[in-house]
């Protein structure tokens, strides 16, 4: 992995480009990947094109950290990387190369000085990228998208939005304020220590403004250097109103299609007031009032082309009609994945990463066990509709219309459940040769952030995983890893093998694993 380099106060603070100096953070963020835009676009009414061979684009894909791994889960797609810094491409080749990806090549240059032709991508990614430029440019990049998306493609762009940025923009100026007036330099720790100063020197009487202080120091505890960069220290950063951005995209020929992460902008999950606020609204305006009301602060807009939207009749649903907000024939296209397993000791509770649920109609409760049996593959939903009526010997379709509701509600309401519109080459038993992702097998020797193949991080905790991970490049046998694992660790036959078993179980379970 690209090490990072020391900065100085002069990086970000002397008018220069702080992005040449200083790589941003080399991350793969499953809310972009295509997969997610096809399972929005779905749900909304929107056909979006196959994935096993799409043309995906990214926009300002550093190091390569998104797209790599997004060309690592769909071998048969081609994909594009474009990037200003010759630098953070260069080592995206190098990665690519490294692991073996020949369906991606790159691009280092300014979106808009590349040429490529119109109409041809199905899935246009721009992630931080569009609040860290210029007004003028961000307007390019979106007449960019336009060109380029295919007429039934999908975009996707990410944005710091108000009113929820307010709380850090006065932490923002005055990080760039002491850089460039006193020289306090631009570690983490530095910062911290500057902004605990001014915090604990603002009147007891600014409650309020004292909390945002420390909420900025906390968010900054939990992140690296070049995030405080790039995101408060930049000279370019211009968080705005959605409504603001939806009249820019529509500027742009392009129509605003839902959001990649639904829950953020779900009406659903609101209270009865908020919906009949809007019930008369359009979009623009109805979404302006979703941000008012959570206070908004990052945005993940999916965005289609305005006169395909004309020439389908599509239309983002008014809130007149909430159950049009969800086409229910979709779901039945769809595969789903759990990540919520049953409790031990609760009935009827589920527990998953972020917190517990309850469920307490047994068809729901079935299909929860049979995709955690599974996991961490997914099953068709017809598939799985069939599995949970044979199990309770009832008609398949009372099955599916309970099914169907219950899953996608804990999909919309919790990070437990996963839709897909594809099935990746995941395995989750161990092979005699057992073979890895090569994207994250490359960055298991030589450094960086590991991603499987549903675009999910992955941590693994003990050292050895990671070195098995290394090793099984499907030539291997469990024997002639354990052998490696025994010299490296100075461990017994018997004890390596236990390892490096115990090891190639715990990557299959986080999909890490191909066949």
């Amino acid at each position: 992995m690209h090490e990072t380099p020391e900065a100085t106060p002069a990086a970000a603070s002397d008018g220069s480009d702080p992005y040449a100096e200083i790589p941003y953070t080399d991350h793969a963020y499953a809310e972009s990947h295509p997969d997610r835009l096809a399972v929005v676009a779905r749900l909304s009414g929107w056909a979006a094109p196959a994935l096993e061979r799409a043309r995906i684009l990214e926009i300002g894909c550093g190091v390569g950290g998104n797209v790599l791994a997004m060309a690592a889960s769909l071998p048969s797609a081609t994909l594009v990387g474009i990037d200003p810094s010759k630098r953070q491409i260069d080592d995206a080749r190098r990665t690519a190369s490294g692991a073996g990806l020949s369906n991606v090549t790159f691009h280092a240059a300014p979106a808009e000085e590349v040429e490529l032709a119109p109409g041809s991508f199905d899935y246009v990614v721009l992630h931080g990228v569009y609040s860290w430029v210029s007004i003028d440019t961000r307007r390019a990049l979106l007449r960019a998208i336009a060109r380029w998306v295919a007429p039934d493609g999908v975009a996707y762009v990410s944005f710091n939005t108000l009113p929820g940025w307010y709380d850090r923009l006065a932490a923002k100026e005055w990080l760039r304020f002491t850089a460039s007036a006193s020289g306090l330099g631009l570690s983490l720790e530095e910062t911290r220590a500057s902004l605990a100063w001014l915090r604990d020197r603002a009147s007891p009487e600014l409650a309020t403004y004292r909390r945002q202080i420390e909420g900025v120091i906390a968010r900054l505890a939990e992140t690296d250097r070049a995030y405080l960069v790039h995101e408060y220290l930049s000279p370019e950063h211009h968080p705005e109103l959605v409504s603001t951005f939806l009249a820019e995209t529509e500027g742009a020929g392009l129509r605003y299609l839902g959001d990649a992460i639904a829950a953020s902008t779900s009406l659903e999950l609101l209270d009865d007031d908020v919906c009949a606020r809007v019930r008369s609204l359009d979009v623009t305006r109805t979404q302006q009032v979703v941000d008012f009301v959570k206070h908004t602060s990052f945005r993940r807009a999916l965005l289609v082309r305005a006169d395909t939207c004309d020439a389908r009749g599509w239309r983002w649903p008014s809130s007149l009609e909430p159950d049009a907000r969800v086409s229910e024939s979709a779901m039945d296209t769809l595969h789903v994945a759990s990540r919520l397993r049953a409790s031990p000791d609760v009935p009827d509770q589920f527990d998953g990463n972020d917190g517990s649920v309850h469920v307490y109609d047994k068809a729901a409760s079935c299909a929860l066990l049979e995709l955690a049996r599974v996991a961490p593959r997914a099953v068709p939903f017809d598939d799985l509709c069939g599995r949970v009526a044979a199990a309770m010997g009832a008609p398949t379709a009372d099955v599916r219309h309970v099914v169907r509701k219950e899953l996608y509600d804990l999909w919309l309401a919790t990070g437990g459940i996963d839709l897909h519109a594809y099935e990746p080459r995941i395995v989750t038993t161990a092979s005699e040769r057992p073979e890895s992702s090569a994207l994250a097998r490359w960055h298991a020797v030589h450094g960086g952030t590991l991603t499987n193949l549903w675009h999910q991080e992955v941590v693994l905790a003990e050292d050895v995983v990671r070195f098995v991970l290394g090793l099984a490049d499907g030539t291997r046998t469990l024997e002639a890893i354990a052998r490696e694992v025994r010299d490296a660790r100075a461990l017994s036959e018997a004890e390596a093998l236990d390892v490096t078993r115990a090891s190639v179980d715990l990557l299959a379970k986080a999909a890490l694993l191909i066949r």
